[in-house]
């Protein structure tokens, strides 16, 4: 079973300023009782700076990458997820749930949540991830009704693991894995291993519309949006999460679907024309 005692939570920071502070809320809001970690891979930014300093007494285990980040594309985000994995093994954690610094809990991590998670990973060894971020309506899943869960067709790579999502630390120990220098990277050698990430019948993450978003380090345009970073999801409230909990399991969970945005003017106009992948980055 998938418990606060056995399921460490890990926050990847870099440079989010006020989109790491609702990160953060949102964690703590959602996730009581959970052991909480975040890594900051140096963030340059002051704003940033401030919220890691503002919560770190809220986090059992707090750190500031040092290795050398020139020439990599992605930073150190893969050194810095080997080294949570690591330190989750040696203290005694079953399960660590990956979070990105741009995403924000909308629902509780609770009792029910966790139980139907833990279904997911007990219904077969091969079960590496569960993915409970909400779906994308220019993706194409599978519908596996008797796990009532989702995932990527046979063949996709995509199907087996993911930089976010709740990981099974046996299968990372007996592998002895050494995480590679990307995302894709990763999931091919762990799908040429038959490894798999499921996506629950409830979800419970999303990443929030138009955050800051970075490619080797930089700082990419905010094209049109003057206000990129500061936009966020509303909560779920209690009769929301009892609807999408007894739909059909053929109703894939799309976030557009069953979240609402916030602190949106003009910016509504543009999350309703622009692409899934497009409003969440």
């Amino acid at each position: 079973m998938l418990t606060p005692k056995n399921t460490l939570i890990c926050i990847f920071s870099y440079n989010m300023g006020v989109t790491l502070e609702r990160c953060i809320q949102s964690t703590l809001r959602m996730c009581p009782g959970f052991d909480l970690a975040i890594v900051d891979d140096q963030s340059e930014d002051n704003e940033t700076r401030s919220v890691l300093e503002r919560h770190k007494n809220e986090f059992r285990f707090f750190s500031i990458s040092q290795a050398k980040k020139e020439g990599k594309k992605h930073g150190n985000l893969y050194e810095n997820i080997q080294s949570m994995c690591d330190l989750a093994l040696r203290e005694g954690y079953e399960y660590i749930f990956l979070v990105q610094d741009d995403m924000q809990f909308v629902r509780p991590l609770d009792e029910n949540i966790c139980r139907q998670y833990s279904d997911l990973f007990a219904a077969n060894e091969n079960v590496l991830q569960v993915d409970p971020r909400f779906l994308r309506r220019s993706e194409q899943y599978e519908v596996l009704e008797e796990l009532k869960a989702y995932q990527f067709a046979e063949g996709d790579p995509r199907r087996s693991y993911a930089d976010v999502g709740i990981l099974r630390l046996s299968i990372l120990k007996s592998l002895a894995w050494t995480f590679r220098a990307s995302e894709g990277e990763n999931k091919r050698a762990l799908a040429e291993l038959g490894y798999v990430r499921l996506f629950p019948y409830s979800p419970i993450i999303t990443h929030v519309p138009f955050p800051v978003t970075f490619r080797n380090g930089k700082k990419r345009p905010a094209k049109f949006l003057f206000y990129r970073g500061e936009y966020e999801f509303h909560e779920m409230t209690p009769s929301e999460q009892q609807s999408m909990d007894s739909r059909p399991i053929q109703a894939i969970p799309y976030f557009r679907k069953y979240l609402r945005p916030k602190n949106m003017v003009f910016a509504r106009l543009v999350y309703a024309l622009v692409t899934d992948g497009s409003a969440l980055r």
